[in-house]
């Protein structure tokens, strides 16, 4: 079933130059995948409501809880056992997309996906703050993240699936108590009352989170290299 889903998916890829070039910057860009999810946390949290407070802890909870499950993702990803991207299995009648070759995202595990983990866990949160809005956030998961990746062939269904659900759960167990604690402790309204703090935190985490913290694992790797050298 793995398989047949992906070459079902995979079908749209390799067909068209214009079209490959389309799906690559939906499945890269920020524009496309971090950025519109983090203008909807903050357009829900400026958004008036009769339980504004309420809503406000759960969208808090979610950006911390978002970078938990990212975190958990790539440490999973890093520790459980390699598996190959379907792009690096020459045995596989894939459809390569224009730009895309065996050389891309090599060396990186399959399992889980830390995008499905990053952006089902932000759905979910989303959905715990405003359910309508929640399901918008979903959909965007399923269209532009997980879609996208496994028409790619950088992931198999089975690495979505797993991602997703962990995701998801994470989200579910973290994000009430989350926001429990935050109304409960009065820390919430701590926050609120120190604007010129707490706003620029969360533009600073919004941001990171809308990237998927590209600069700060950028910085990392260079630090790396120069600590190893």
């Amino acid at each position: 079933m793995d398989l047949d889903i992906l070459l079902v998916v995979n079908r749209i890829a390799g067909r068209d130059a214009l079209l490959d070039t389309l799906i690559l910057q939906v499945a890269s860009s920020p524009l496309f995948k971090g950025i519109p999810v983090m203008m909807l946390v903050w357009g829900l949290w400026m958004q008036p409501h009769a339980a504004q407070a309420r809503r406000r802890a759960a969208l808090a909870g979610t950006l911390v809880m978002a970078v938990l499950a990212l975190a958990t993702g790539r440490v999973l990803s890093m520790t459980l056992p390699y598996r190959a991207r379907p792009i690096h299995d020459a045995d596989l009648p894939l459809r390569l997309a224009d730009s895309v070759g065996v050389d891309t995202l090599n060396d990186w595990s399959a399992m889980p996906s830390d995008h499905a983990v990053l952006f089902f866990a932000l759905a979910t949160g989303i959905a715990l703050a405003d359910r309508r809005w929640g399901l918008v956030a979903l959909a965007h998961a399923v269209l532009v993240i997980a879609l996208p990746r496994i028409a790619l062939g950088f992931h198999w269904p089975s690495d979505i699936l797993v991602g997703g659900a962990l995701g998801v759960a994470m989200a579910l167990i973290a994000v009430p108590l989350l926001r429990r604690v935050l109304l409960d402790t009065g820390l919430l309204a701590w926050l609120e009352s120190r604007p010129g703090f707490s706003y620029p935190l969360m533009f600073l985490v919004a941001h990171q989170l809308g990237t998927m913290f590209a600069s700060s694992r950028t910085l990392l790797g260079v630090l790396r290299d120069v600590l190893a050298g």
